[in-house]
């Protein structure tokens, strides 16, 4: 194995960016400094926790797989550390995402509103429209288009203080600054920007301390004309925080994301397809554009899709090849919900709905609970929450109902048998 992070860092990173060709794959890994290899762990630096996430998500798998050829098994994060002047905090200023911008965010009819207040805010912040709360589904754009106004905002005036974080990763700061008695240095941070912008904003649901934390910066950013945007997956009205901070954000301007229209999806298609260097038949973006894929995330991965099939196969895409690489995301979309299942499920195997949301343990409703969430995961790629939320679990308790699903499929006839009579009826 080389002795070198450094060397093996950049052979990583030409490996990544071989099987991932996008644009800005190389940007974001060489942000990252090798620092040691030590046990077979390679310990990475980033500029934040927020940062580490974010390539955690989008390149997690491909890292460890590459890391394998080097015998590296695990990576371990640390983060840059700013230390503080003599005469005034050090504010670490900025970590937007820079790829996010509004040169290559796609707007149509249905948000061409939320996207001219967008501008507006990025041109004059804390002018008209402070507080901004946007929401809406997960995967609709609201992490671009935040993004994309502390960008714009920097355009105009270089020397605004710019604060991009999530809820969670805010919490995370507080909590460590509670620890190591640093809480005045944690709020003065916070309190010297001129626009805030927090994203994840229900995470901050049940936590009173954060509450208490955030309605003071809250208050103070406002009272000083500093802007505040705000995103999150539920309306204000309907998050479990305090009524002061309700009364703050509804003070300033509520904007929900709506979902992408066909001509919206067609012409995010043709960007990404575009920025990915591919020669893709208008005809074949439109088959995909009526395709009920709402979610812009699923979008890039179906380019994602068609771009290593392109890679891997000498052999052009036509629509039969395209139709199968999007199988799993139209199956789901287009016949099938958890609802569905769960019916299903219940008249085949002759249980009770409300037996099989209730907390009985009994084999039979075990075994039943078992195949809904093995046929809701293995063939229609339902996400974990909407199974959790429809049986009445958290998160984790369907990830290990999955895991001995598994289990049962390859080891127990019983539940084999179970499976197939489901899977006949859907």
């Amino acid at each position: 194995m080389q002795s070198s992070p450094k060397l093996i860092w950049q052979n990583i990173i030409d490996l990544i960016s071989e099987i991932l060709p996008q644009k800005n794959t190389k940007d974001w890994l060489s942000s990252i400094k090798p620092m040691n290899i030590e046990n077979n762990i390679i310990y990475l630096q980033a500029p934040n926790e927020y940062f580490a996430e974010w390539i955690e998500e989008h390149y997690g798998t491909y890292l460890r797989d590459a890391l394998k050829k080097f015998q590296i098994t695990d990576i371990k994060w640390v983060f840059e550390e700013k230390r503080p002047t003599l005469f005034k905090p050090q504010i670490e200023i900025s970590t937007l995402q820079r790829t996010l911008t509004f040169e290559n965010f796609i707007i149509g009819k249905e948000n061409e509103i939320l996207y001219n207040i967008a501008i507006s805010i990025a041109k004059n912040p804390s002018k008209t429209y402070n507080p901004f709360y946007v929401y809406g589904k997960s995967g609709l754009g609201k992490t671009h288009l935040i993004n994309a106004i502390g960008n714009k905002a920097i355009e105009y005036n270089s020397k605004i203080k710019v604060k991009y974080i999530t809820m969670e990763a805010f919490f995370n700061e507080l909590i460590n600054a509670i620890k190591t008695q640093t809480t005045n240095s944690f709020r003065n941070k916070y309190r010297e920007l001129n626009m805030l912008i927090v994203d994840n904003f229900d995470f901050i649901e049940d936590k009173p301390s954060l509450q208490e934390e955030f309605l003071n910066s809250l208050d103070y950013l406002l009272s000083k004309n500093s802007q505040v945007i705000l995103a999150g997956i539920k309306h204000i009205k309907n998050l479990k925080v305090r009524e002061e901070i309700k009364n703050r954000i509804l003070k300033g301007i509520i904007m929900e994301i709506e979902p992408p229209t066909i001509e919206t999806r067609y012409n995010i298609l043709k960007l990404k397809v575009k920025e990915e260097g591919l020669n893709i038949d208008d005809e074949l973006l439109w088959e995909i554009a009526k395709e009920n894929i709402s979610s812009i995330r699923e979008l890039e991965g179906v380019v994602a899709r068609i771009s290593a099939y392109y890679n891997f196969s000498d052999d052009k895409i036509n629509y039969r090849t395209f139709k199968s690489l999007i199988l799993d995301l139209v199956s789901t979309k287009k016949q099938y919900d958890i609802s569905k299942i769960i019916q299903v499920v219940c008249e085949k195997l002759k249980v009770d709905e409300g037996y099989l949301k209730s907390p009985i343990k009994v084999k039979d409703l075990l075994y039943a609970r078992y195949v809904v969430i093995y046929i809701a995961r293995e063939k229609f790629h339902i996400p974990y929450t909407k199974i959790a939320k429809a049986l009445n679990r958290d998160h984790s308790t369907i990830i290990n109902g999955y895991n001995k699903a598994r289990k049962l499929i390859i080891k127990d006839k019983e539940f084999q048998k179970l499976v197939e009579k489901v899977e006949k009826a859907l």
